[in-house]
């Protein structure tokens, strides 16, 4: 029956009462005695009417907090107050049944200074009912150092000794009596226990399931006895901590104060601050403070307040402990905090940086409009990175982006009130870092503000500091320095930073740290600013232009800025429309603390070549900054040209962007704007969607899709429908006979092959090999499309776990690429998802691009988009590194035309809200010119026997052909698109002579030069400058 009854207990846990947290019964002086006689005599209590530190729990279908007075005659399981009717003289005890099981006991705490090492405990147990004959019943008695509660699981021990049992009975007595029917006096000793000072200790009766029905059983007359040791010195404090609030240097901080107790002390107790914090036990204004202060136990016996002032001689956030020592206690301390600041440098690295606060180093965020607000953020600045990408505690940081929408948000982070009246030249800088595209941080200054309420009350007025933010999405630490304030040199000053987001803004995440505003001896450096970096005019038929913007900064000037270009090609002009020239000069008075567009226009005057320029701002005290700015005059009807695109999930019903008609209706304007011959496109959801955009692109057009994707080996997948696909996109007048594959697919479309993991669980390579016919021309070329693994950054591990499948990958496909196709026309285009120049991938154990099998492999393969890399361009929205790319063999290097790599950025503004609506990427865009036929294996050991020296070439060249030498040759150059433009015949040198004479007159591009001698053709591609 027990068994049974254990069973049934533990199926009813979930109903038990009294299990919660209860005050203890403090033991201070031994004996602790209870007798129970104020339990109520009368009706139905709850457990809070039980003596301090008493309780019990109930376990059952009628399990609850109450108790009743009883004499007996109750029959039904419960908790009780058991007496006579009517009586003071009570017992508590209890009834077991089939819905509730009482258990009684209570919880002491150890009030001495000294550990208990013994208990003795006493009491009556008493029978008050008799519900079964012929067999005893027992209340358990159980005691717990660690129990939390009566129901904790754990702990327990018997004592035997200590439990109760009643003697057998011939007769059931359930009547109702006026004094117990049995009663026994329990006694016994529990030593060898630690009970330090303030622990816990827990006792209980359990109720023994005897046969039949159980009997009302009780505890009275309970007393507990304790053997304590010597009591141990004991020292307290409290508070635990102390923040100071900021603190000029070489001043004294406002006074805070904690107490220090202390008993059964043998010796004096010493408090010592640390650096920076002194001591007094007054706070009088002439109190003396020192670095330790001495009390006696006499002066402990009481309550004691000790006074802490703050006076940092250095700048920066300073920590430490006040100490607490005295002979045998246990040492306390008290933590102290405090950021001392230079009045004439001061720093706010938001070192101490409460969560949920509003006030962040004396910075306050004020939220206008929109839920999102300025906050802590683990994510600071780690100013020992020298990448500028690792992080560390603490900075302040706000992204409006939530529950999948640009929330609309304005938000202000204001500093508290400075006096630069007396700055000689005030100077401010800070660190930011923005991730994801979304509106500028605005950097504002007010000499009105009142430092309280709205910054846009009316009234108030707030002066726009053009400060040069990091880029969007460039996710990386960028200081901005030499803010120069001197224009605002007043009392009362207030900056703040300015955040805004909504549906049309986006909603960028930016974060800022080490703020700072100095007192400098002499003014900031003028400063200049560029942005973009570069301007990628792309094809421009001769004789017309094309214009472009430039955005110029200026602050701290000294003199007048001038901007130059290069090359006559590209003009300049302040407003777009009139007095465009190779050069704007800026005076000090209309450019200083401004922003201002300028135009760049393009108006090449000769075909077939490539233009560069270089565009150059300069200044007295700053250093030239410039802007790299190139085009082309290469028809397009005379050229190949390839797009590769990231279409971010297009058609996806489940991803973004939300509205797939209307990225359907984008990607149709951003095709029919770039008029490639050849799509790469990755991301691709609805083919049907597609095939709608591919049927409306003027031209002839068709479309191919990768049967396979990630975690879609064939196109019979269920998966395969929702999975990113790959997909050629192709003209058909220039494109013939295309054959597609995958590569480095499993046999038999498996999914256990090491080729699956490395390609993100099926994503492989998409080969296109085509007959490309441009400019009368045909060559074999093989196209290869990639979507490589992403970059992981939930944790070290995973980041370098993508990354090493990414590089399996590109190592197996430059493999297979040598393998298949070492001597043809091979172009790697897609979303490499890394960077050529270096890893973005954060977290791994190199640096190195996880495509380094191809960019170290310079003799037979090239890539294109390298230089974008190198020039600071992104190729995507939200981060400032380029990942989408385009590698290309050598064979195939040979017909690309130079500087034509280009990120298509200029498209996006024909979209509304791009970023949005359509793609998180941009197009690239890569030109190819058929000038000659491709050269045999046979041919290429020939061809690099012919020098051309130097190449780029100017004005003069020298060719060096050793098995030549004595023999008569005929010399032809033809530009990039195939037409003949010098020609000569005679000795080497004769030729050689010929070609410097026609050398000067040939427009600046790429050239193909061909000599032919008895038996042998060579060909060398030069470029003219």
């Amino acid at each position: 029956m027990k068994q049974t009854l254990l069973f049934r207990l533990l199926c009813c846990l979930l109903l038990a009462h009294g299990a919660g947290a209860w005050a203890q019964a403090p033991l201070t002086t031994s004996p602790y005695t209870q007798n129970f006689d104020l339990l109520p005599a009368t009706g139905t209590n709850e457990k809070t009417t039980l003596p301090t530190g008493w309780d019990f729990a109930e376990v059952g279908t009628a399990a609850n907090t109450t108790y009743t007075a009883n004499n007996g005659a109750l029959n039904s399981g419960n908790t009780y107050s058991y007496g006579a009717d009517g009586s003071t003289d009570r017992a508590l005890g209890g009834l077991l049944s089939g819905s509730v099981t009482p258990t009684l006991g209570a919880s002491f705490t150890n009030n001495t200074s000294a550990t208990i090492t013994s208990l003795t405990l006493t009491y009556q147990g008493e029978t008050w009912r008799v519900g079964g004959t012929a067999r005893s019943d027992r209340l358990d008695f159980q005691y717990s150092t660690s129990a939390t509660s009566l129901t904790t699981t754990d702990g327990w021990l018997d004592v035997d000794a200590l439990d109760y049992s009643n003697p057998p009975s011939a007769t059931v007595i359930g009547g109702g009596v006026a004094t117990p029917i049995h009663t026994a006096t329990l006694t016994a000793t529990i030593s060898n226990l630690n009970i330090a000072p303030n622990a816990t200790f827990w006792i209980r009766w359990t109720d023994f399931n005897a046969a039949g029905a159980d009997d009302g059983m009780a505890i009275d007359d309970f007393s507990l006895s304790f053997n304590a040791g010597t009591p141990s010195p004991l020292l307290s404090v409290t508070p635990a901590s102390l923040a100071f609030d900021r603190q000029a240097i070489n001043t004294n901080s406002a006074l805070k104060s904690y107490t220090i107790t202390g008993s059964s002390l043998t010796a004096d107790v010493t408090a010592t601050a640390p650096a920076g914090f002194a001591l007094s036990k007054s706070n009088a204004p002439a109190a003396v403070f020192t670095s330790t202060l001495t009390f006696t136990p006499a002066e402990l016996a009481t309550a004691q307040t000790v006074y802490v002032r703050f006076t940092p001689t250095t700048g920066g956030a300073t920590s430490g402990a006040i100490t607490h020592t005295s002979t045998g206690a246990e040492a306390k301390s008290v933590a102290v905090s405090g950021t001392g600041i230079d009045p004439n440098n001061n720093l706010f690295s938001f070192d101490v940086c409460p969560s949920g606060s509003t006030s962040f180093d004396t910075w306050t965020a004020v939220s206008v409009t929109g839920p999102q607000t300025w906050g802590c953020t683990t994510f600071g600045r780690a100013g020992n990175d020298p990448t500028n990408r690792a992080s560390a505690p603490n900075g302040l940081q706000i992204n409006g982006f939530a529950s999948g929408a640009s929330v609309p948000n304005e938000d202000w982070l204001i500093s508290p009130a400075f006096d630069l009246s007396t700055f000689q030249f005030p100077i401010f800088s800070f660190w930011s870092r923005v991730a994801f595209s979304g509106a500028a941080l605005r950097l504002r200054v007010s000499t009105n503000y009142s430092g309280t309420g709205s910054p846009t009350a009316a009234g108030v007025t707030w002066t726009d500091l053009n400060a040069d933010f990091p880029g969007s999405g460039s996710d990386v630490w960028t200081l901005t320095p030499d803010i120069d304030l001197t224009r605002f040199k007043a009392p009362n000053v207030y900056i703040a930073f300015v955040y805004t987001s909504g549906p049309e803004l986006g909603a960028a995440r930016w974060t800022l740290d080490d703020l700072r505003l100095q007192n400098a001896n002499a003014p900031a450096a003028p400063v200049l600013l560029l942005n973009p970096a570069s301007l990628a005019f792309g094809y421009q038929a001769i004789n017309a232009s094309a214009q472009q913007t430039l955005t110029a900064t200026f602050r701290n000037l000294t003199g007048p800025v001038t901007i130059t270009s290069s090359d006559p090609a590209f003009q300049l002009s302040k407003n777009g429309t009139t007095a465009f020239s190779n050069s704007l000069t800026y005076t000090v008075e209309e450019a200083n603390f401004t922003s201002t567009t300028l135009t760049v226009r393009f108006t090449p005057t000769l075909t077939a070549r490539s233009y560069t320029s270089t565009l150059t701002a300069s200044t007295t005290g700053a250093s030239n900054v410039t802007v790299a700015v190139s085009g082309n005059t290469y028809a397009p009807d005379n050229t190949l040209d390839v797009a590769n695109w990231n279409i971010e999930w297009f058609g996806s019903t489940a991803q973004a962007p939300a509205n797939d008609d209307l990225q359907q209706t984008n990607v149709q304007t951003i095709l029919t704007n770039l008029n490639a011959d050849v799509y790469g496109l990755t991301e691709v959801v609805d083919t049907a969607r597609l095939g709608a955009v591919v049927r409306q692109l003027p031209g002839s057009f068709k479309y191919k899709v990768a049967e396979f994707g990630s975690n879609a080996p064939d196109n019979n997948d269920p998966d395969y429908a929702s999975a990113q696909k790959l997909v050629f996109v192709y003209r058909t007048g220039v494109v013939s006979n295309p054959t597609f594959s995958g590569l480095l697919r499993c046999p038999n479309n498996a999914t256990t092959c090491p080729q699956y993991n490395a390609w993100s669980s099926g994503r492989f390579p998409y080969l296109m090999e085509a007959d490309i016919t441009i400019n009368g021309q045909t060559k074999r070329i093989n196209f290869v499309l990639i979507h490589a693994k992403a970059n992981e950054n939930t944790s070290v591990a995973d980041a370098q776990e993508a990354y090493d499948r990414r590089k399996v990958g590109a190592d197996a496909l430059k493999a297979e690429l040598d393998t298949r196709f070492g001597s043809g026309n091979v172009i790697i285009l897609g979303d490499f998802n890394d960077d050529l120049d270096q890893t973005v991938a954060s977290g791994v154990n190199t640096t190195a691009t996880s495509f380094s099998a191809f960019t170290t492999d310079v003799a037979n393969y090239t890539a294109l988009t390298l230089p974008l890399s190198q020039t600071g361009q992104r190729s995507t929205v939200d981060f400032g590194d380029v990942i989408d790319h385009v590698v290309v063999s050598s064979e195939l290097n040979t017909f690309y035309l130079p500087s034509t790599a280009q990120l298509r950025t200029d498209l996006a503004a024909l979209i509304p809200n791009y970023a949005n609506t359509t793609s998180d990427h941009y197009p690239v865009l890569t030109r190819f010119a058929f000038g000659y036929v491709t050269a045999s294996s046979s041919a290429q050991k020939a061809n690099a026997q012919l020098d051309i020296y130097p190449n780029p070439a100017t004005s003069k060249v020298q060719l060096r052909l050793p098995a030549a030498a004595g023999q008569q040759v005929r010399m032809q150059v033809m530009s990039a698109d195939g037409r003949a433009v010098a020609q000569a015949a005679g000795s080497l040198e004769q030729v050689n002579q010929r070609l410097n004479q026609q050398l000067s007159s040939l427009s600046e591009g790429v050239y193909i030069l061909r000599i032919t001698s008895p038996g042998q053709t060579y060909v060398k591609r030069f470029v003219k400058q």
